[in-house]
């Protein structure tokens, strides 16, 4: 008599063929997932100091045009020191590596106008980006009408050393 439903056996792959299948996969994509959240983390950090930067400058600059710079316990030096220093602090990053420049008309009075310059160089956390990142400068310029001037005293043009390979003529 013939088995008119006789099962038959499907082959089909068992666990372990599917686990070998499966580190495979897990290889081929965590290269490119690690890859992608590195690329997160340092570009993010790159844009939040140029984000930084440019807040800085906007508010040293406003410390500038009031003549105010002697908060952010920056109290000694000229004027022009104070007043790099406050711009430093309102940046907010490490102020070593923060290279101001302050550029004034030959009049120190109000309605004249001065223009203050930031740059910070960018570098990579993780170090998988820094053929990129490293070596490049986050820059601000801003210029504002000056509003009240300190008579006893006055503030000067100021430049800090610009970074290496770097120069103030953007500025």
């Amino acid at each position: 008599m013939v088995e008119p439903f006789r099962r038959r056996r499907q082959s089909r792959p068992g666990p372990r063929v599917e686990r070998g299948a499966a580190i495979v996969e897990f290889a081929l994509v965590v290269p490119l997932f690690l890859l992608l959240v590195m690329g997160i983390i340092d570009f993010s950090n790159a844009f939040n100091d140029y984000n930084s930067v440019r807040q800085g400058v906007r508010e040293g600059a406003r410390q500038i045009v009031v003549a105010d710079w002697s908060t952010d316990g920056c109290t000694s030096g000229t004027s022009s020191v104070r007043a790099a220093c406050v711009t430093r602090a309102r940046v907010g990053l490490n102020t070593a590596d923060t290279k101001v420049r302050i550029e004034l008309p030959s009049t120190y009075a109000p309605g004249e106008q001065v223009t203050v310059c930031v740059m910070y160089p960018f570098r990579s956390l993780t170090g998988l980006f820094s053929p990129v990142l490293n070596g490049g400068v986050a820059r601000s310029k801003l210029t504002m009408r000056i509003e009240s001037i300190d008579e006893t005293d006055p503030i000067a043009t100021y430049e800090d050393t610009p970074l290496t390979g770097q120069g103030w003529s953007w500025c």
